[in-house]
């Protein structure tokens, strides 16, 4: 009927049965929009919504235990870079000289800023662990109303992580939360990497007449081989870019620190570079026994002549290999270096008999 009454109206009715149609339209649209929302939505609180709530910040504090881990490990090398550049420093302080006590004292740095209870570590100010983590232990009561406290139980200082470029520090660290909703607490070991690189070099340092910084070189070739891995080409790059390779007849960045500078004891995390044999203070030091590798140029460990010895002293002569042209002396090498580095002995003779 309603259909009979449209079709038969006139022009007028049609215009008026045409907006309520419209408006009514719209109506069921807004209405259809609004209970999809509530419904979907769920807008009536759930019988369970507190354990919602608990579940809900429980989570959160798992996030933050978690994060806190992470976080003290990416802050461990950084804190650990700085304590290595205050150590350093250190060693340059007068009376100069070697730290044995280096692992004992560098964790004692990275935790107080201080080498003992009685001398300061330079640098270290707002850079401790200590400081990193009192910080995060801040913003964390402070933003996410957490609170949180931690102790650093233990720090061990290795130079084994598998490159001899870094050292690594395993921190014994506990977390505890104290929440309205829950309290956890966890102990863990985490690993920090902490580069070496762009330090300078403690033999240099302290043995050396000039200083240089560890440069790691990109040449990538097993470590300490002889038998056709490395060339006079790879010599040069060392040599003229000042860098520096993993040798295992080397000595490590930490024996470098304590002054243990034995050589030749196959230590894996062993590295060396070349002394500038035309730098004054190298030239007037030098002798017919010198090599240029640094732990024996600045050790004055002299190597015989060639009858007196396996691993005598040579010198190169190729200037195609390092240009020693119209220079007191020629680059001087022992020979395993020589035969490490596949030269001639055309190319770099004995240089005395």
């Amino acid at each position: 009927m309603g259909l009979d009454f449209v079709l038969i109206s006139s022009n007028k009715n049609k215009k008026g049965s045409n907006k309520k149609g419209v408006i009514f339209t719209v109506l069921a649209i807004v209405l259809a929009v609004f209970f999809t929302l509530v419904f979907s939505a769920r807008i009536e609180k759930p019988v369970d919504y507190k354990t919602g709530v608990i579940e809900t910040r429980i989570s959160i504090l798992n996030d933050y235990m978690e994060s806190f881990f992470d976080y003290a490990r990416e802050v461990g090398s950084i804190t650990g870079y700085s304590a290595l550049q205050g150590v350093i420093q250190d060693l340059n302080t007068p009376p100069k000289g070697y730290n044995p006590n280096f692992e004992t004292q560098y964790a004692y740095c990275i935790r107080t800023g201080n080498l003992t209870s009685s001398k300061t570590c330079p640098g270290m100010i707002n850079k401790t662990l200590t400081h990193y983590l009192d910080n995060l232990i801040n913003i964390a009561n402070t933003s996410l109303n957490i609170n949180s406290d931690y102790r650093i139980n233990n720090i061990n200082v290795t130079q084994s992580t598998g490159d001899a470029f870094s050292i690594g520090l395993i921190i014994n660290l506990s977390v505890d939360i104290d929440d309205a909703y829950a309290n956890i607490s966890d102990t863990r070991l985490i690993t920090s990497i902490v580069s070496i690189e762009g330090l300078p070099d403690p033999l240099y340092l302290l043995n050396g007449t000039y200083n240089q910084t560890i440069k790691r070189t990109s040449i990538n070739k097993p470590a300490g081989e002889i038998g056709g891995f490395w060339n006079h080409t790879d010599l040069q790059q060392l040599y003229y870019n000042h860098e520096y390779r993993n040798y295992y007849d080397g000595i490590s960045f930490i024996r470098r620190i304590k002054g243990d500078l034995a050589y030749n004891i196959n230590d894996k995390y062993g590295i060396e570079s070349f002394v500038n044999h035309t730098h004054p203070a190298v030239v007037a030091r030098t002798t017919d026994n010198h090599s240029m590798v640094d732990y024996l140029f600045w050790q004055d460990i002299t190597l015989p002549c060639e009858a007196q010895g396996k691993n005598y002293i040579v010198k190169i002569v190729n200037d195609s290999i390092i240009n020693s042209s119209g220079k007191p002396r020629d680059f001087q090498l022992d020979d395993h270096h020589r035969l490490n580095f596949n030269i001639s002995s055309e190319d770099a003779p004995p240089v005395c008999s």
